[in-house]
């Protein structure tokens, strides 16, 4: 039947089944705020999802929505780990405004993607549900600083991909504070309550610090000049906001380290100008 279906409407059904897999639920207001849709439409998208996958889903009158049922299969979208974290990605890219062109002379490209790192897809369900709901979960985590896996019961509150890892930020209870966890990591993970803290009590994650970035001063002067034009840097510094919880992801995403003035300036090429203002947020 879905070959009936207009392309529009066909991308809102893609977009319901997907919350109502990863969150567990789904409302009219939902799709009422990311298509811009009125509430009459976006019943009828229920009314028709319901019709074409009558097992997905049941109307919850208690929570006034729709969620899903045990017996859920995808129709509309795989399902998979790596499919939910790259519309993510996608959905989060700082390039809004990016069109596809439909032209065939096209130069040829070639692009370079990590390895995916292999996340449960039964644990991200659970993590997703964790943030979007507020609830805390107990999960068993391998660490690199233990030889066996511990229990640790998180409350998460925001995905991360770092450029190479998928983490979440999640307030420990084991621990006392709140710290990140690689999704790749999470051996099992189960909802028991509601969330201990949130977001708005994260005081790292919500300060903002500026980074200055700016040439080795290794570099000789047409050196420094081409690293000022690549990074578009104004007087020779380059000025960027960033969460403090998120500040050394940063740094190691444009490959800035705590040796940055110790390497070759042929390699290292640009460095973190106010280190020392920023080094009580830095990793040793």
């Amino acid at each position: 039947m879905q070959q009936h279906l207009k392309w529009e409407q066909h991308q809102r059904l893609t977009l319901l089944e997907a919350t109502v897999f990863w969150s567990g639920e789904v409302s009219t207001a939902a799709l009422m705020g990311n298509f811009g849709i009125s509430r009459v439409q976006a019943s009828k998208d229920l009314t028709t999802y319901q019709g074409l996958c009558p097992s997905n889903i049941r109307y919850d009158k208690h929570k006034k929505r729709y969620v899903i049922t045990e017996a859920f299969a995808p129709a509309f979208m795989t399902g998979t780990a790596a499919e939910f974290l790259q519309v993510l990605k996608a959905n989060q890219s700082q390039d809004k405004g990016f069109i596809v062109p439909l032209i065939q002379n096209l130069p040829a490209v070639e692009v370079l993607e990590p390895v995916f790192r292999k996340i449960d897809r039964a644990i991200l369900r659970t993590v997703n549900q964790a943030i979007v709901q507020r609830k805390e979960i107990k999960v068993r985590y391998q660490s690199m600083s233990h030889s066996l896996p511990q229990g640790y019961f998180l409350s998460p509150h925001t995905l991360v991909f770092d450029g190479l890892r998928w983490h979440m930020r999640a307030f420990s209870q084991s621990h006392g504070q709140f710290r990140d966890f690689v999704l790749s990591r999470i051996l099992s993970a189960e909802t028991i309550g509601d969330a201990a803290k949130g977001r708005d009590d994260d005081r790292i994650w919500n300060t903002f610090v500026q980074a200055v970035i700016a040439p080795h001063p290794g570099l000789t002067e047409s050196q420094r000049a081409a690293i000022e034009y690549d990074y578009a840097m104004q007087n020779g510094m380059l000025t960027v906001s960033v969460r403090a919880a998120l500040l050394n992801y940063y740094l190691s995403a444009i490959r800035i380290g705590p040796d940055d003035l110790q390497r070759p300036a042929h390699a290292q090429q640009i460095i973190l100008a106010n280190r020392e203002e920023l080094k009580v947020y830095l990793w040793d």
